[in-house]
């Protein structure tokens, strides 16, 4: 009796076990649609770009798919002045920078699913790469001016900034942003990104992840491919044509 209600208990947790384990794996594979919208923290700017993500699973490990991203850049020669306080200003500016650079991404890319997760709570590892379009654009950068006529009075202006006719004394402070916004021309270019991101949501049907990677952005003068010309953020200065970020962002979205 005892023989015969161990063999059934066996064999009732192997069939349990076995379903348990077919579900998981059906689980895996029902998925067909993902969507993530994420912070971005980078080495190119100080504010934080921002990503969106649609990929579609081709199976229990591999995903293709669409993104957009927005970014900012900043040059690595740019050094901030405060605001020149004495004169009432609030506003700091960048001596030498001429133009504001940011830029929208637009492409294609796999996901390659590296560690799956065993049960809930557990982490995954995905290896990411994208690639596509990236429109720059450059916005002119304004600064508020103030000069002494000749009677002593102040005399204020808004002028589109020139390292060669403004200086830190001239310059009261930086214009709002949006001046000037009309001028912005584009600047298309072309992207790279490969990164690992670790998925660590509880529920498994939920998103809620960090990945770490390098993007890789080139702005050639399209007109003139051979010139070497690079974005003319700064003046007086070499302005690069490849722009390389280090990034970190933070993912959260929904499988279906």
């Amino acid at each position: 009796m005892i023989r015969r209600f161990v063999i059934a208990l066996l064999f009732f947790s192997t069939s349990l076990m076995a379903q348990y384990e077919t579900e998981q794996d059906v689980a895996r594979f029902v998925y067909r649609d993902q969507y993530s919208i994420g912070v971005m923290l980078h080495t190119g700017s100080l504010w934080p770009g921002v990503n969106f993500r649609r990929l579609y699973w081709a199976d229990g490990f591999r995903k293709w798919g669409y993104e957009i991203d927005y970014t900012a850049y900043r040059h690595p020669r740019e050094i901030k002045f405060p605001a020149q306080s004495f004169l009432g200003s609030s506003r700091s500016f960048t001596y030498g920078k001429i133009n504001d650079f940011f830029a929208f991404r637009g492409g294609y890319g796999r996901e390659r699913v590296l560690y799956d997760k065993r049960d809930q709570g557990s982490i995954s590892i995905s290896l990411e790469t994208f690639g596509g379009v990236s429109l720059g654009f450059l916005k002119p950068i304004y600064v508020e001016t103030r000069r002494t006529s000749d009677d002593g009075a102040y005399i204020e202006q808004t002028e589109r900034y020139d390292p060669d006719i403004h200086d830190n004394v001239t310059i009261f402070g930086e214009a709002p942003y949006f001046t000037g916004f009309n001028e912005t021309q584009l600047r298309p270019g072309v992207y790279g990104k490969v990164g690992v991101s670790f998925d660590y949501n509880f529920l498994d049907q939920r998103i809620t992840s960090m990945e770490v990677g390098s993007i890789f952005d080139f702005y050639p003068d399209w007109s003139n491919l051979t010139s070497g010309e690079g974005v003319p953020v700064l003046a007086r200065v070499d302005n690069p044509t490849l722009w390389w970020q280090i990034y970190v962002s933070f993912n959260f979205g929904n499988k279906w």
